[in-house]
C-alpha cells in the first residue's frame, strides 16, 4: 500500500498544485514505482470522470473537426530521446535507473545499484567544482542543475545536463533524490 505521503503527493500532482520541480521529480517517482503510477491514473480516471459530467455531451464530432485533429496530432514532431532517470536513497546509493540511463552510460541497474553514480561516472575531465555544487545542494536538500563531462563504462566522455530533485517527506528530510538527465553534443565535435 502506498504511503499517506505519496498518496497526497499525487493529488496535488493530477491536480495540477505542484511546482515544476515538484512535479518533474514527481514524474521521475511515476516510472519508479508502478504502484504510484496505477494510483495516479485512478485518480487521473476520476478527475475527467468529473470533469466530463459536468459538459453537455456532443453526440459525435464532424467528421472534418475530427480529420483536423487527428492531422495536427499526426504533424507534431517525433520525440526526441527520452531523458536518463535515476533515483537514489538518501545517501545517494542508486535504487533504479531506467534504460535510457543505461544506454547514455554503459552500466545496467545491477552494476549501479547500491553504488553511487558519481564514482562510476565521473573522471579526469570532470569540473570539481560543479560536483561540489551539487554535493552542496544535495546536503542543502534543494534542487539543482549542472553540466558534466562524464565517463561511458567504455571509457568514452559525455556531456550530460544533470537535474536533480530531492523528493522530502512531511518534515523536509529526503526520502529520494531523483536526476533526470539528458547527453549533450559530443565533447570532440564542438572542439572541431
Amino acid at each position: 500500500m502506498l504511503a499517506e505521503l505519496l498518496q497526497d503527493r499525487a493529488v496535488l500532482y493530477v491536480t495540477g498544485a505542484m511546482t515544476a520541480p515538484e512535479q518533474e521529480g514527481f514524474e521521475v517517482l511515476l516510472e519508479f514505482q508502478p504502484e504510484l503510477r496505477a494510483h495516479v491514473a485512478a485518480l487521473q480516471e476520476v478527475v475527467a470522470t468529473v470533469m466530463m459530467s459536468q459538459v453537455t455531451p456532443v453526440a459525435a464530432l464532424p467528421v472534418a473537426l475530427k480529420a483536423r485533429i487527428l492531422g495536427a496530432v499526426d504533424a507534431l514532431p517525433p520525440r526526441g530521446m527520452p531523458d536518463a532517470l535515476v533515483v537514489t536513497d538518501p545517501g545517494g546509493l542508486v535504487l533504479w535507473v531506467n534504460p535510457a540511463f543505461t544506454e547514455m552510460c554503459g552500466y545496467s541497474l545491477a552494476e549501479l545499484q547500491g553504488r553511487k553514480p558519481g564514482r562510476l561516472l565521473q573522471g579526469p575531465d570532470t569540473d570539481p567544482v560543479a560536483v561540489e555544487r551539487i554535493r552542496g545542494a544535495l546536503r542543502e536538500r534543494r534542487a539543482c542543475r549542472e553540466t558534466l563531462v562524464n565517463y561511458h563504462k567504455n571509457g568514452t566522455r559525455y556531456r550530460a545536463d544533470v537535474r536533480i530533485t530531492p523528493i522530502l517527506d512531511d518534515t523536509g528530510q529526503p526520502l529520494w533524490f531523483v536526476a533526470r538527465e539528458q547527453k549533450l553534443p559530443d565533447l570532440e565535435r564542438l572542439a572541431g
